[in-house]
């Protein structure tokens, strides 16, 4: 029974443990930066989603993977990065943790042999502002010395997801062959998966610019704040083919999987309000004094257009009843329209961002549980390990001074079975622990580079006991 209290120690803990702020300046622009919406087995895949389809997976980028999941399903995962600036002078580190995402998936129709629904729902942070930047400037009037810039920027935004997908599987194709006396049954099988997200998008973002003059005792400041509101409905849908081969021989099963799939979220309008305040005040530290209010507009309503996007990729499985490794690979390209994103905050020059990838992901050998002797020494777990590793290269969606910023990175991680031991309710043993790491490098092409380090943990339980219906005797 004690496993069931682990998700709750494990939001405690990411609430709570994670607190300290990154400072990127290239998240002044837009919405900010954006966070990916990959949970902790696809992010150590370099972020693959558009046909990596598995039963005990919630896959959000691609809503038609709803279908596959076989068991009920809760996801929680927790975030940290390390971010690095430098520039041929100076070099910064900062860094960052939190919550990255908290989802649920549940298949709702099982029993069907050829149709299969399953549903997830979710909170995912969205986008962040996280940058505080002093720029400097001489002025023409010698008395006044250097004017000093001081550009501030904090506040998130979330979205809360609801989804369905939907599978269907045609009628089996089955070949039969003798080689060396034994049969050998080949089944072909078709499968299309359709399915949607319909998302809530809330929070704030806030920008502070503050002007003063440094080489002045007593000169007040200029402060400009800016807080945006930001709330409305997005949504993204999902297609996929699956061709499946199964070749039987005596007791044995292989299994050969192509699949090919995409998502695309479309350009969408969402509500904003914005609160103007220019004020002249006397700043001493983080001590602020308001001297006078040079301007004052509190609610704006308006539009802000966040533009499409959309992926494709493609990947290769194999499976099998033997003791052996069975693996993944894929391949993903995704684009985002961002030089159509309108809003209220500085949006800068921004390009089309996108991205193109290759995955591996290889699922190590498994014991069988022993049938005869001492059950105190029976291996109760026959969860394999999962060993993940990617690689990408793109652009981002920022453009400064004329060059838009590449953006590339290698990444790994790990999934180890958590529902070990004797002790372990049978129910829980397809549950595992995700670890991901991911290095990269953005904006190596202009005089500022982002070196970046992010690094997670996802917890995935998986409970039999769902949903399961019960004959009394």
């Amino acid at each position: 029974m004690q496993l069931r209290r682990i998700p709750l120690f494990v939001l405690f803990f990411t609430i709570t443990a994670l607190s300290a702020q990154v400072n990127s300046p290239y998240s002044r622009y837009g919405l900010g930066n954006i966070f990916p919406t990959t949970f902790g087995a696809s992010s150590g895949m370099a972020g693959f989603s558009a046909t990596y389809f598995t039963p005990t997976n919630i896959n959000y980028q691609n809503p038609a993977s709803y279908g596959e999941l076989g068991f009920a399903t809760f996801d929680v995962g927790a975030y940290g990065n390390v971010i690095t600036l430098e520039d041929d002078v100076e070099r910064f580190t900062s860094g960052d943790g939190n919550l990255s995402y908290l989802a649920f998936g549940f298949p709702i129709l099982k029993k069907s042999r050829n149709h299969k629904l399953g549903m997830s729902f979710g909170l995912i942070p969205y986008s962040a502002f996280q940058y505080d930047i002093i720029e400097e400037q001489p002025t023409d009037d010698p008395l006044l010395g250097t004017i000093e810039y001081n550009y501030v920027g904090n506040g998130k935004l979330y979205q809360f997801y609801g989804g369905l997908g939907y599978k269907f599987t045609t009628d089996t194709v089955q070949r039969t062959k003798e080689i060396k006396g034994d049969l050998d049954t080949v089944i072909s099988t078709n499968l299309f998966s359709v399915g949607g997200n319909a998302a809530q998008v809330f929070g704030s973002l806030f920008n502070i610019t503050y002007a003063s003059f440094p080489d002045q005792a007593n000169s007040q400041t200029t402060k400009l704040t800016r807080d945006n509101r930001i709330s409305g409905g997005i949504y993204n849908y999902g297609v996929a083919y699956q061709k499946q081969y199964i070749r039987k021989q005596a007791s044995t099963r292989d299994y050969f999987v192509w699949c090919f799939g995409g998502s695309m979220s479309p350009e969408i309008g969402v509500s904003g309000r914005q609160s103007v305040t220019w004020t002249n005040i006397i700043k001493i530290g983080n001590f602020e004094a308001v001297n006078d209010t040079i301007y004052a507009e509190p609610d704006t309503s308006g539009n802000i257009i966040i533009p499409a996007s959309f992926q494709g990729g493609l990947s290769f499985s194999f499976f099998t009843t033997k003791k052996k490794n069975q693996f993944t690979i894929g391949a993903q390209y995704a684009r985002t329209m961002w030089s159509q994103y309108e809003g209220f905050q500085d949006a800068g020059t921004l390009g089309d961002s996108w991205r193109a990838s290759v995955c591996a992901e290889i699922l190590t050998k498994v014991k069988k549980n022993a049938t005869t002797g001492d059950k105190s020494r029976r291996v109760y777990n026959k969860s394999p390990y999962a060993i993940r590793f990617g690689a990408y290269t793109g652009q981002s969606n920022l453009i400064i001074d004329g060059v838009q910023l590449n953006d590339r990175g290698v990444t790994a991680g790990v999934a180890i079975p958590i529902g070990v031991g004797k002790e372990v309710q049978a129910t829980f043993r397809n549950s595992r622990l995700n670890l991901f790491l991911n290095a990269g490098q953005r904006g190596s092409n202009t005089s500022i580079t982002e070196t970046y380090y992010n690094f997670g943990i996802g917890v995935t339980f998986i409970d039999l006991n769902w949903f399961q219906e019960f004959k009394l005797n």
